[in-house]
């Protein structure tokens, strides 16, 4: 209903005089489209339903359960603190994307990310925090670009 609700008012000089207000009309919002790729895999090796953020990281889940190497593998499995901000010392938790097991190299701890993102503040200093974890828990630690994706024939 669109209807006029009238009322008197005053202005800076102490004069009245009538105002009218009309009520918002309420309009639905658009869902905003996201620019990423994003859904569910189940996984074929582990029969776990994991939820992929990137196209990226959907083909490697794809590739992880094909690689006869790969004895099992999680996603997002992994907490590792990390100091975001150096004045305030705030402590945030770091996601690394995949741990796999495999047969010929053991444990690896592995993220997917463009290489142009490799060298943003925050990357690094999540980057220093899974190699730290990763040497104290004697596993692998290693980025994963669109450039391997490619040689992988991911992409």
């Amino acid at each position: 209903r669109n209807e006029k609700i009238w009322f008197a008012s005053y202005d800076k000089n102490g004069d009245w005089f009538l105002r009218v207000l009309m009520p918002k009309i309420k309009r639905k919002r658009r869902k905003k489209k996201s620019r990423y790729h994003r859904g569910d895999y189940i996984s074929t090796k582990t029969g776990i339903t994991y939820k992929y953020r990137s196209s990226w990281e959907f083909k490697f889940m794809e590739h992880l359960d094909v690689d006869s190497d790969i004895i099992s593998w999680t996603y997002e499995a992994v907490k590792i603190p990390y100091v975001s901000n150096s004045k305030t010392k705030k402590i945030r938790n770091y996601y690394p994307d995949f741990l796999i097991e495999s047969k010929s190299e053991g444990y690896k701890l592995i993220e997917i990310k463009p290489f142009k993102k490799i060298l943003q503040p925050k990357i690094v200093k999540k980057t220093i925090a899974a190699s730290d974890w990763c040497r104290k828990n004697n596993i692998k630690f290693c980025i994963i670009t669109e450039n391997e994706l490619k040689k992988l024939g991911l992409l």
